[in-house]
């Protein structure tokens, strides 16, 4: 008994774009129409893309016997067809444009015993089978990704409203002021290189007043949470025990969990609700030689925590008496419920390029205000814990400073590798300061899993960007190393352009872990960030026509 996304809204103005684009004729580039108005003179563009992914290791796939499944590896795990359409047009004073994506999966061998499993574990807790449809309600996807209009209103004051995106960050892998947006990270976690395919967009009131004589400008944002689906806020993350599910927990949907002990979305919760609207301010200048922002924003948190029910979590006054009053409004019988609190972020960039070292330098922090956090090393299952797993102790709020330095400098390394032009190099080291950190407290990094979060965890990045034969050959070599907990990835790519329509991107991501969990629901441990990633080794191809 599955259930379904309510897309209709979505899928009707993305029907409603198509039409438009179709009733205009999409011919070329440019569309030209017979008669001058609204329908002429529209640029259509975008792509048609496929994804294939398969398996490089075995992934964990355990059923309630406890036993693995079968052997996935080499099997294919992403069979992804996406298409995308891009209208835009300028009529002088205002520009529009409309952005549909559409995408469909292939069911393959994989994501059929995903599902099977998902629906076995749902059954231990007295149900016909999971909630969730993997590939409706994870995969195959219709949406409206842009519908804006943007002019001046003076000379010095511009506006953009409407379905948008707008981009605060820096990072390449890891946001830390990028929190106007969520990111969906369940069809293809973090490795997409193009963030806006990912990142969730929002309906919006955009409006900057430039200050020329200050060398500035201000931006500010009114997100309406009525004009919002609760959906598009805060990160999704593959609860759903989907492919990428965190090891071990593939085939277990949190919706429907285990015995009955399920974790379900609470997205209107009195202290969390996304339907509340959200606010942001962006000074954006210039001192000397030194470009800067300063940033406020009050919106939900980016990353949901675990807020545990009472009633099946024992021996924690906190889950009472809490942050949150101990308001709790899943199932009586339910574990808990995922929730997103409303923090205050403020933020500061700045970059400058230093011709001694001919590198750009920028950095990013974030002080984020009473970022909530789960709390308990140690489940019921485990001894002496009191939640149905770690982390369900009740929540905790600490201020957390988040960093990020970064140097970008291009590198001749034509005369040893034979590149056609110099590379681009880019390391970023990312820093996770909890202030008024305790250890006795007893945080941990990610409800259902035992590792403590540390004073600081620290996170180094690089990326080499290296072109062939005029641009036509790409390779692209990405690292990661976690400083604090161990295990990081390494993931090389290449991207082959052939004329001005196809590109060819070949990929392969490998994780390293220094400890993981090996079966679900038991032998929780010190699992932590790349240790997740276990079994999700895997090659990925990617062709796209543009147009």
């Amino acid at each position: 008994m599955h259930t379904k996304n309510n897309m209709m809204p979505r899928k009707s103005a993305l029907f409603a774009a198509i039409a438009l684009a179709t009733s205009a004729g999409l011919t070329s580039n440019q569309v030209q129409a017979a008669d001058d108005g609204f329908f002429a003179g529209w640029e259509v563009s975008g792509y048609v893309r496929q994804h294939v992914s398969m398996n490089l290791e075995e992934p964990t796939l355990v059923g309630p016997d406890f036993q693995q499944r079968d052997d996935y590896q080499y099997d294919i795990s992403m069979a992804r067809t996406s298409l995308k359409l891009d209208l835009y047009k300028d009529f002088g004073n205002y520009r529009v444009k409309i952005t549909g994506r559409a995408a469909q999966e292939i069911e393959t061998d994989y994501l059929k015993d995903l599902q099977q499993v998902s629906d076995e574990w749902a059954q231990t807790g007295g149900v016909a089978g999971s909630p969730v449809d993997l590939m409706d309600d994870n995969y195959n996807d219709i949406e409206l990704r842009e519908f804006w209009i943007e002019g001046a209103l003076t000379d010095t004051l511009d506006f953009k409203i409407g379905r948008q995106q707008v981009v605060w960050g820096e990072t390449d892998f890891f946001a830390l002021l990028d929190v106007v947006h969520g990111y969906d990270y369940r069809w293809r976690s973090f490795l997409e290189p193009e963030n806006e395919e990912l990142r969730k967009p929002l309906n919006m009131v955009n409006l900057v007043q430039r200050f020329d004589d200050l060398d500035g400008s201000l931006q500010f944002l009114y997100i309406p949470g009525s004009l919002n689906d609760v959906d598009d806020r805060g990160n999704s993350y593959d609860v759903e025990g989907g492919r990428w599910a965190n090891n071990p927990n593939k085939g277990i949907a949190f919706p429907g969990a285990p015995f009955g002990a399920n974790v379900k979305y609470n997205r209107t919760h009195p202290e969390a609700d996304l339907e509340d609207d959200s606010f942001g301010l962006r000074w954006n200048g210039l001192a000397g030689d030194w470009g800067y922002s300063l940033a406020y924003f009050r919106g939900p948190s980016i990353d949901p925590v675990a807020n545990a029910n009472p009633a099946t979590n024992p021996g924690q006054p906190e889950l009472q008496t809490g942050p949150y009053g101990g308001i709790y409004e899943g199932g009586p019988g339910e574990a808990g419920e995922f929730i997103f609190p409303t923090v205050d972020v403020l933020g500061f960039t700045a970059n400058n390029y230093f011709a001694g070292i001919d590198a750009v330098f920028s950095t990013e922090i974030a002080y984020i205000i009473d970022s909530p956090m789960n709390v308990g090393r140690e489940s019921i299952a485990e001894g002496p814990g009191c939640g149905f797993f770690p982390g369900f102790c009740g929540i905790e709020e600490r201020d957390v400073v988040a960093t990020m330095f970064r140097l970008d400098k291009q590198v001749d390394l034509s005369s040893y590798i034979g590149t056609s032009r110099p590379s681009f190099l880019s390391v970023q080291l990312f820093d996770k300061w909890i202030m008024d950190y305790d250890h006795a407290d007893q945080l941990v990094n990610l409800a259902g899993f035992g590792a403590d979060r540390n004073e600081h965890n620290t996170i180094i990045t690089g990326i080499l960007g290296m072109n062939y034969d005029n641009d036509k050959i790409n390779p692209t070599l990405a690292v990661g190393a976690d400083l604090t907990n161990g295990g990081g990835f390494v993931i090389p790519s290449v991207e082959l352009v052939y004329g001005d329509h196809w590109r060819l991107r070949l990929e392969a991501d490998f994780f390293f872990d220094s400890n993981n969990q090996e079966v679900p629901l038991a032998g929780f441990n010190d699992t932590n960030l790349f240790g997740y990633f276990a079994g999700n080794d895997q090659l990925v191809a990617r062709l796209t026509y543009q147009f």
